[in-house]
Order: C-alpha cells, then structure tokens, then sequence
C-alpha cells in the first residue's frame, strides 16, 4: 500500500554554529552539489547576501524554540535561486542546550522573485 504522505525533498541537520553535519542526497541535489561536498560547510553559505539578516533571524528563533515553518529562497551552488517551504525543528541535548537544527525542505511551488 502507498503512503498518503509525500517525503521531503530534503532533509538537512545543522549545528548550533549552523555547519551541515547531515544531509541527504535529495537536499543536496536541490542545492546543485553532492552530500559529501556538502558535510561541514557554513549553512549561510546557501542564502543570498540581501538575505542574511533573516535567515540569521530565522536561525535565532530557532534557537529560541520556534517551530513554525517558513518559505525561503536559496542560492544553489550555480548561483540559481531555489524557493523551498522549511520544517525546521530545533534539536537539543539532555541539559537542554540547542545543539542544532533539523530541517525538512520542499521545492515550493511557489517560486517567489
């Protein structure tokens, strides 16, 4: 039998400092490069310079324990913009520090300019 529900694209694991510590293959081929290109690399380094301040406000909420989902543009590695709609979920740890953020990301269908 079929499942009703339709997996993510992409699925990616940040630190707390926002380094990729997984990835998976759809994830990295909606951003134009491999999983293992992309392990240890600045998350920021997939956002639009103009961009930087909200998805630094977006980490931070994050942070804070927010787990609403957003709709954000991506730069790929070609320099393309990708719109993906974001299920990010805050990890922590046992003493309750954040430790990272797990997220599931969707092409959108609606691609914004």
């Amino acid at each position: 039998m079929e499942s009703k529900f339709a997996a993510p694209d992409g699925l990616w694991i940040i630190d707390a400092k926002g380094k990729t510590v997984y990835v998976n293959e759809d994830m990295a081929d909606m951003l134009g490069t491999t999983s293992s290109d992309l392990l240890g690399t600045d998350s920021f380094m997939f956002v639009y310079p103009e961009d930087i301040d909200a998805a630094k406000l977006l980490f931070a909420a994050k942070a804070a324990g927010s787990r609403a989902p957003f709709h954000f543009k991506l730069r790929r590695v070609d320099g393309h913009p990708i719109w993906a709609d974001v299920q990010a979920t805050p990890m922590r740890n046992a003493a309750g520090q954040f430790i990272g953020i797990v997220g599931s990301f969707t092409v959108s269908e609606l691609q914004t300019k």
